[in-house]
């Protein structure tokens, strides 16, 4: 199955919505085409058909003309923004000014309301909950967490870090990555992280824009 990609995608559905709500009328696949930066009418044509499989939008054929609406159970244009942090260093909070990339805005219908952020996944250590390298992890922010979530989480003012949540029988809190692969040794790859020092909570992962094929 292909992947898309979701911040494109989101993207095209946030210029729909925009679209509907200022021009009154359906945008042409050439307008979401240049305003959305995309090199091809067909895959405006892809990216359309997935918000409609998905029911995001409607898509109607009107003799050669495709007539793009919004459904009436849907809230036209409800977003709210979220930054794309490219790094989160030693020390810095993670919305750091000089650490934020870009800003999306993430439809309330899919993402919910709450404040959130993006950071990219790098390595393997969370592929058991889904999340491979090169992801985009959608981090709502708060610093609590339940047992079994996937956090993200900084250790004595380290880089952060995604885990998830776990407690050992005597009651204390870590972190435990998801991937049990071993080296050569039999030694296990990605290990349990025990907070010994300051440690805290910088938000819970509750959804994945997993990375684009090279197609796409």
């Amino acid at each position: 199955m292909r992947r898309f990609d979701e911040v494109k995608l989101n993207a095209v559905y946030q210029f729909i919505c925009d679209f509907h709500n200022n021009e009154r009328r359906s945008p042409t696949f050439r307008e979401i085409a240049t305003a959305c930066d995309i090199a091809s009418l067909s895959w405006v044509s892809n990216l359309v058909e997935v918000l409609e499989e998905r029911g995001m939008i409607e898509l109607e054929h009107n003799g050669k003309k495709r007539v793009i609406s919004i459904p009436d159970n849907l809230t036209v244009g409800a977003s709210r923004n979220a930054s794309i942090v490219g790094s989160c260093p030693c020390g810095e909070p993670v919305l750091a000014v000089e650490n934020i990339v870009s800003t999306v805005a993430l439809p309330v219908e899919i993402f919910g309301a709450d404040e959130h952020f993006i950071l990219k996944a790098t390595g393997r250590s969370m592929v058991k909950r889904g999340i491979f390298d090169g992801d985009l992890m959608v981090v709502r922010v708060q610093n609590t967490a339940k047992v079994g979530e996937v956090v993200i989480a900084r250790v004595n003012n380290e880089d952060a870090t995604a885990k998830v949540l776990a407690r050992a029988r005597g009651g204390k809190y870590y972190l435990k990555p998801a991937n049990d692969e071993v080296d050569e040794n039999g030694e296990p790859l990605y290990r349990d992280i025990h907070p010994v020092g300051d440690w805290e909570i910088l938000g819970v992962v509750d959804n994945v824009i997993h990375s684009p094929t090279k197609d796409i």
